[in-house]
């Protein structure tokens, strides 16, 4: 079901008892994309509703995919996948949005859950590991790797991870894209 008000436009739809959850895949290099395609095809309980190769093509092509989650790499052309997870974020606050990056999450993480996105894993993760990822933020929760759950004080909670701003994460994305 897609609805849509004059505040939000939403463009999730609500999954019915027994479909897979659909999934929307945002990659700029078409090898790792199509690998991202098969190990989602073969996970239970997922399917792949399409996908995009920079953030400009996701915000034409996401609305009437109407996905649960939408995979986000950081490196894009033209807009970077940050700016993506934000403005998705405004323009659906129930869609699910996990990075999937090959940049250091210790720098991205805590920048991605302050976006709005609802997790973070690395490119060198297992297959399994990734749909493990995807079921967890379906399900509601946050996730991150076990290493920045370690280097944190506090729990993350998404709004929690929304608010906080300390030593790297001060910087502006473009002082740290200087890194």
């Amino acid at each position: 079901m897609l609805t849509a008000n004059a505040k939000e436009t939403r463009m999730t739809r609500t999954p019915t008892a027994g479909t897979p959850s659909q999934v929307f895949i945002v990659e700029d290099h078409p090898v790792f994309r199509e690998g991202l395609v098969q190990i989602l095809s073969a996970a239970s309980g997922l399917a792949v509703c399409g996908q995009a190769g920079s953030a400009e093509q996701a915000l034409r092509d996401i609305p009437a995919s109407g996905p649960a989650l939408v995979l986000v790499d950081l490196s894009l052309p033209g807009k970077s996948g940050l700016e993506l997870v934000r403005e998705l974020r405004a323009l659906d606050p129930k869609l699910k949005l996990l990075v999937v990056s090959m940049h250091d999450e210790a720098l991205y993480a805590d920048r991605v859950l302050r976006a709005g996105g609802d997790g973070y894993i690395m490119k060198q993760e297992d297959p399994e590991e990734l749909v493990h990822a995807i079921q967890d933020v379906l399900a509601g929760h946050i996730y991150v790797s076990e290493a920045v759950l370690a280097g944190r004080s506090k729990p993350v909670s998404p709004k929690a991870a929304r608010r906080e701003t300390h030593g790297v994460e001060s910087l502006t994305d473009a002082q740290l894209n200087l890194l």
